[in-house]
């Protein structure tokens, strides 16, 4: 494998461009050729076929194996209680963030009514199509691109904590399609990059990320109001709701890096490879 086998920060940026611009040609053109679609698939398919695209690309520029390149070491059974925890704080502290940022900037009713008629469901063949994509192949292919080659790349360059940073900052930019969005899936970015280096594992971020998608697509289709409550209450509602997800989320990291040891977190800052040459997150210790 070179040594610049992993995409830079500047890489990164031009790999995730070309993702966008690639997703928004397949768009026009499936629009185009397929205009009897559903609405969903027309603009799903084409931006996992790009996210595809540049996993693809990525792995084969390091010369590894699928497995080496994007981290897919093994996940202990045991993690998944202290990440079924963290997915309980981090659905409810991110849905209460993006509550917060809807009501100091609304969302136009126009582009509301436009996210449900995307993901209207009517019939079987709907719900399977859209469980597939936002609960499987969204999940799957923008951890392999995000924390896998991306967040390795960075690691191996800048360290963890900045290389979880930055992917965060990049996972949230590919999300600009909803503007109310940015700033909760940054946050989700953070918690999931984490998640990777601590567990050394990108499975770990797979199935959280699944989950969290799994639950907040539940969430969207009961099309809760909310409560029609005095202010006040309305707002002691919301402070108790992220006290007790943010309880959750802390419990849940405090238990998984215990477990862990605190994975790559651990290292040695100032080492040169934080993440190995060959691939891979770093070996655990002991």
């Amino acid at each position: 494998m070179r040594e610049d086998a992993y995409p830079s920060l500047g890489r990164t940026a031009w790999l995730l461009a070309g993702t966008l611009l690639a997703a928004l040609v397949l768009t026009a053109a499936t629009l185009v050729l397929f205009p009897g679609w559903p609405q969903i698939a027309q603009m799903a398919i084409p931006t996992e076929l790009a996210l595809l695209g540049a996993v693809a690309w990525g792995v084969r520029r390091t010369g590894l194996s699928w497995r080496q390149a994007l981290g897919l070491g093994p996940l202990p059974l045991g993690a998944l209680w202290p990440l079924a925890l963290v997915l309980a704080g981090s659905v409810t502290v991110f849905s209460e963030i993006y509550v917060i940022v809807q009501h100091l900037v609304p969302v136009p009713p126009e582009f509301e009514a436009l996210l449900r008629d995307l993901l209207q469901i009517e019939g079987t063949a709907d719900l399977v199509f859209t469980v597939a994509v936002a609960v499987v192949l969204a999940p799957v292919l923008e951890e392999a691109l995000f924390r896998g080659l991306i967040l390795h790349g960075l690691a191996r360059r800048r360290g963890p904590r900045s290389a979880t940073l930055w992917t965060a900052a990049f996972f949230a930019f590919f999300h600009f399609y909803n503007p109310w969005q940015i700033i909760p899936t940054f946050f989700l970015g953070l918690l999931l990059g984490w998640v990777v280096l601590v567990t050394r594992s990108l499975w770990s971020s797979i199935v959280l990320h699944s989950a969290f998608n799994g639950l907040s697509l539940s969430v969207f289709a009961l099309s809760l109001e909310p409560p029609n409550a005095p202010p006040p209450l309305v707002a002691t509602g919301v402070v108790l709701f992220l006290l007790l997800g943010s309880a959750a989320l802390l419990a849940g990291m405090a238990w998984l890096e215990t477990m862990s040891g605190g994975g790559a977190y651990a290292e040695d800052p100032a080492a040169a490879d934080v993440v190995p040459r060959g691939g891979g997150l770093p070996p655990a210790r002991g």
